[in-house]
């Protein structure tokens, strides 16, 4: 029998403020460390509904004030990134940029984002973020390809309004 024959999964509940953190220990142990964040919550996480069920839905004013007031960790670092994407509208920063610019490692990021995933699919009834991304070949050492985001003039304007009124 392998060794993936024998791995057990069980369900351990963990407080949400937690969960980031629980993420990144479950990374180092597993020397899964610092890949690039998956576009989907990690395979086996519960979510309310599954991503393909949930809409694509435009993100507006109301729905960014909403998301700013979110006391969920993982949310904010969002909104620090949606920060940091609506002042270069349109332009691509990479994975690594990104958690370099919002001083935290790749590690955190990647639970950040997953956590994320799991908030707009559960509190916001939707499968798209605010920000899009794409797959690209990548000049960071030792790195192939890395995720780049990048977010749409039209709703960095959003963004840039409910925190301005927020």
């Amino acid at each position: 029998m392998t060794q993936e024959e024998q791995t057990q999964f069980i369900s351990v509940p963990v407080p949400s403020q937690y969960v980031t953190q629980v993420y990144a220990y479950l990374a180092e142990l597993t020397g899964t460390a610092t890949p690039p964040v998956p576009p989907v919550p990690p395979a086996g996480t519960s979510s309310t509904a599954d991503d393909g069920e949930l809409p694509v839905v435009q993100w507006t004013v109301e729905d960014f004030r909403k998301l700013m007031i979110e006391p969920l960790g993982s949310v904010q670092t969002v909104a620090r990134a949606l920060d940091i994407l609506a002042k270069q509208p349109d332009t691509r920063v990479s994975y690594t940029s990104l958690a370099t610019q919002l001083g935290i490692e790749k590690k955190n990021l990647q639970g950040n984002l997953s956590a994320f995933t799991r908030t707009m699919h559960r509190h916001y009834k939707r499968r798209n973020w605010p920000m899009t991304w794409v797959e690209a070949l990548t000049d960071e050492p030792g790195l192939k390809s890395e995720f780049f985001y990048t977010m749409t003039a039209t709703v960095a304007e959003r963004w840039l309004t409910a925190r301005a009124h927020g």
